[in-house]
């Protein structure tokens, strides 16, 4: 059975440490120009979280030291712009003086790579020097803290939509080697207590390594067949026609993808649907897994091929700048290919941005049956479109403050508050499904479609 790898030189996409502290009197001037900024740009805050300002407050009192660490300022920074219950923000980049060690090979980290399940941190790969794990053993603390009390410390730093913490826990998953290192400790050894299958409670201490020895531990102990490169585009997306069912994957809506593949969205959902009338297709599953959005126009555009005749809403979304600009985008029409069968979504944690908006237009407008996970953007609107950039005036570390806000009609088919997608059919994955490769979004879609 082939086991698929996440490279671990490839995920060093979003979020350089040197040992210095900031003072007292420079943290708190940039504290309190992110406030201000987030305050001036994000045109959702008050609406999304109005207690922005008295919490906001909290964290910059918070700082009483003549100096801290400039970790434990990164937290803060990290802290402030999670309170704006938006996941659109970016927080600095592989190049700043907070995040390019990790790069450049100049600060061991944590070397191994999990699984985040129902909220357990689980060994996924050793690239240790030691290898005394193994794949599957349940990690209970690394260094007396709790892998519960983990997750707690990073799911109130990493900035998402409202109360959803899915998304948050995919990105948990995805880069918790180097978000240990910035948010939790910066050490050089990991003390490990875990849970191996049919053995029992263990313990054993690793090295930290840097991302050289990583890579080279990679190397030595994967085979090259073994790995998902990660970073190459897959096909825009996948049409399968099969027996009493059509399969569409979406993977992504990434503007590097949709100018490679010089895909317009129109003209692909037209052939997609024509295609779909022609073969009289009454059952079709859409996969938005993993679509962390891009092009809004790839939402917005199969609206008029999934749309129902007695629609009533009057437009489609709104948006408002943080200028105070709005902008009103009227429904569509019905398209004379328009689906009339049934339709399944799979969705996860990182079904986000322009990938949730499709869901939810899929949710409101066909009727259409959820399948998986909360999805990771708030179900009522979200700020996103365009980045304010703000560089901090002392660390000089740059934030990216999302400024149009964007927004829909009142749904009666989900009435929540900074919440995702609810699921109509939850599904939960054990480790051994993961590791086995089981899909269990895409069974839950046959068994449906065959009852």
């Amino acid at each position: 059975m082939k086991k698929v790898i996440i490279s671990i030189f490839f995920l060093l996409g979003q979020i350089s440490v040197s040992g210095q502290n900031m003072g007292k009197e420079h943290v708190l001037e940039d504290l309190k120009n992110l406030r201000n900024n987030i305050q001036q740009y994000n045109p959702s805050l008050e609406k999304y979280n109005p207690d922005f300002e008295n919490l906001s407050m909290e964290i910059i009192q918070s700082v009483q030291k003549d100096s801290i660490s400039i970790f434990d300022y990164f937290s803060l920074v990290s802290e402030l712009c999670a309170l704006s219950n938006e996941g659109h923000f970016t927080l600095g980049n592989w190049q700043d003086s907070i995040h390019k060690c990790i790069p450049e090979s100049k600060c061991p980290y944590f070397p191994v790579s999990v699984k985040l399940i129902s909220n357990q941190l689980y060994v996924w790969n050793d690239y240790s020097n030691e290898q005394l794990l193994k794949s599957g053993d349940k990690i209970i603390s690394i260094n007396g803290q709790t892998s519960d009390e983990i997750i707690k410390k990073l799911q109130k730093v990493i900035p998402s939509d409202g109360d959803i913490l899915t998304y948050s826990n995919k990105n948990i998953e995805i880069g918790f080697a180097w978000l240990y290192f910035f948010y939790i400790e910066q050490t050089d050894m990991f003390k490990l207590e875990y849970l191996r299958p049919n053995q029992g409670v263990k313990s054993v201490t690793i090295q930290a390594l840097l991302k050289s020895e990583q890579i080279s531990n990679f190397k030595k102990h994967f085979k090259n067949d073994d790995i998902n490169q990660g970073n190459e585009l897959n096909a825009f997306y996948d049409l399968q026609l099969k027996e009493g069912y059509a399969f569409i994957k979406l993977p992504s809506f990434d503007y590097k993808k949709v100018n490679q593949y010089k895909v317009k969205s129109k003209k692909l959902y037209k052939s997609i649907f024509r295609e779909l009338a022609d073969k009289k297709i009454t059952n079709l599953v859409i996969d938005l897994r993993d679509n962390t959005g891009g092009r809004n126009e790839f939402a917005d555009d199969m609206v008029p091929y999934i749309l129902k005749p007695e629609n009533a809403d009057s437009y489609l979304k709104k948006t408002i700048s943080w200028e105070g600009k709005e902008k009103t985008y009227k429904m569509p029409s019905v398209s004379k290919y328009a689906f009339e069968g049934t339709i399944y979504v799979l969705v996860n944690g990182k079904t986000y941005s322009a990938g949730s908006s499709l869901a939810r237009f899929l949710k409101e407008y066909a009727n259409a049956i959820i399948i998986g996970e909360e999805t990771g953007t708030r179900y009522e609107g979200f700020s996103a479109g365009s980045i304010q950039s703000v560089v901090l005036p002392n660390s000089k570390l740059r934030i990216g403050i999302p400024r149009y806000h964007i927004f829909y009609p009142e749904s009666e088919k989900q009435n929540t508050r900074n919440r995702g997608i609810i699921p109509d059919y939850q599904i939960n994955y054990s480790f051994e499904d993961i590791e086995n490769e089981t899909d269990l979004h895409f069974e839950k879609a046959l068994n449906l479609i065959k009852r």
